[in-house]
C-alpha cells in the first residue's frame, strides 16, 4: 500500500503476482523478462518439513515471547530476518497459516476470527496462558488485532507493522484500496499457472537467507498454498466487520505502530496512515514510528525499526512514546 504509481493495491499485489516492485514505477514487461531470466538460474535449496505449528528460536528471557504474523500470501519465511534479530534478546516464533507454505490444512474457515482462534491455540500449546507480544505485518495486523480482542489477558502488547486493521473501514481511500487488492488477488491462480508467481520473491524487497528464500519460492509455486491464501484474501474484507464486532481492544495493551511509506504526502498514503495509527490513539501507552520504507523492505532493510518497536512494547525504552493513563 501507499505509493503513487502504479495504484497502491497493485503495489501491494507485487507480493502476489510479480507485476511490479513495491513503491517503484517501471515498465512491467521489461522487469518480468529480466526476473524470468534470473529465476532460470536459481536452484531450490533443501527445505525442512514442518506441519504449520509455531517455529521458535531464541531463549526465554524477561521479554515476553514475540509471535510474528505474516501478511497475505505470506508466512514464517517473510519474517526470517526480523526473527533472527529478535532472537538475540528472547524467544520469537513465526508460522505458516493453514494450507500456506509448509502448513497442512486444519480448518477450512479462512475468516480473520478463525485465523486468530487457530493462532490462539498454537500459542497456548507453546506458551500456555503467558502473555505474548504480537507483531502483525500488512493483513496480519487484523489477525493479531482479533487475537488481542479475544484474549486481552494473553496479550502483552501489539506491534503493527504497516498493518491493516479494522480502522481501515473508516478511511474510504484505504477501503477502496483493499477492494482493488481483492480484485487483483483473483488473478493469482492464473499467474501461478503461467509461472509468474515464482517471480514474486525475486521482485519484492525481502532478501532472506537461502533456506527462507527457498521456502518463499515453494509457497508461491504450490497450487494448494495459492488456493489457501486466495481464500484468506476473499474472507478478509468481510472479516473487518466481524473483528470489529468483538470486544474492543483494551487501552491497557501497549500499541506500537510502524508506518512505512515512500510518499507520505500522497492522499492514499495519508489515508492509510490515519487508519494505521488509530489503535495507538486509543492505547494508554503508544508509539508511532514513521519510516521511509516500502511495504516489504520494513521486514528487511528497515527491520531495525521493528526490533525497536518490540523493545519498546517490552518496556526497554521507557522514555519513548506516549503515556496517557
Amino acid at each position: 500500500m501507499k505509493s503513487p504509481l502504479p495504484s497502491a493495491a497493485t503495489r501491494r499485489f507485487c507480493r502476489r503476482v510479480a507485476f511490479r516492485v513495491p513503491k517503484f514505477s517501471f515498465r512491467p514487461i521489461v522487469l518480468v523478462l529480466v526476473a524470468l531470466a534470473a529465476s532460470s538460474c536459481v536452484t531450490m535449496a533443501p527445505i525442512s518439513t514442518v506441519g504449520g505449528g509455531l517455529e521458535c528460536q531464541g531463549r526465554k528471557s524477561a521479554r515476553a515471547t514475540v509471535i510474528l504474523e505474516a501478511g497475505a500470501f505470506g508466512g514464517a519465511a517473510d519474517w526470517s530476518l526480523v526473527a533472527e534479530d529478535l532472537a538475540a534478546k528472547g524467544k520469537v516464533c513465526a508460522y505458516d497459516r493453514d494450507g500456506i507454505g509448509l502448513a497442512g490444512i486444519h480448518d477450512l474457515d479462512r475468516s480473520p476470527v478463525a485465523i486468530a482462534r487457530r493462532l490462539g491455540a498454537l500459542v497456548a500449546q507453546e506458551e500456555g496462558d503467558a502473555p505474548v507480544i504480537l507483531a502483525g505485518h500488512s493483513n496480519g495486523g487484523l489477525y493479531v488485532e482479533a487475537f488481542a480482542r479475544l484474549w486481552p489477558a494473553r496479550t502483552a502488547g501489539l506491534v503493527l507493522v504497516d498493518a491493516v486493521g479494522t480502522d481501515a473501514s473508516d478511511q474510504p481511500l484505504a477501503l477502496a484500496d483493499l477492494k482493488r487488492e481483492a480484485r487483483l488477488a483473483g488473478f493469482t491462480p492464473f499467474a501461478r499457472a503461467v509461472g509468474l508467481t515464482r517471480l514474486v520473491p525475486l521482485l519484492d524487497d525481502i532478501s532472506p537467507t537461502a533456506e527462507a528464500a527457498a521456502r518463499r519460492r515453494r509457497a508461491w509455486t504450490g497450487r494448494a498454498s495459492i488456493r489457501a491464501a486466495l481464500q484468506e484474501e476473499r474472507a478478509f474484507l468481510p472479516g473487518l466487520a466481524a473483528v470489529d464486532a468483538l470486544p474492543p481492544l483494551r487501552p491497557a495493551i501497549p500499541v506500537a505502530v510502524i508506518v512505512a511509506s515512500r510518499a507520505p504526502d500522497k492522499p492514499l498514503d495519508r489515508a492509510w496512515r490515519a487508519a494505521e495509527v488509530a489503535p495507538a490513539g486509543r492505547a494508554c501507552r503508544a508509539l508511532v514510528l514513521d519510516v521511509f520504507a516500502s511495504h516489504t523492505s520494513i521486514l528487511d532493510a528497515q527491520r531495525g525499526d521493528v526490533a525497536e518497536a518490540v523493545g519498546w512494547v517490552a518496556g526497554e525504552q521507557p522514555g519513548e512514546g506516549v503515556q496517557r493513563c
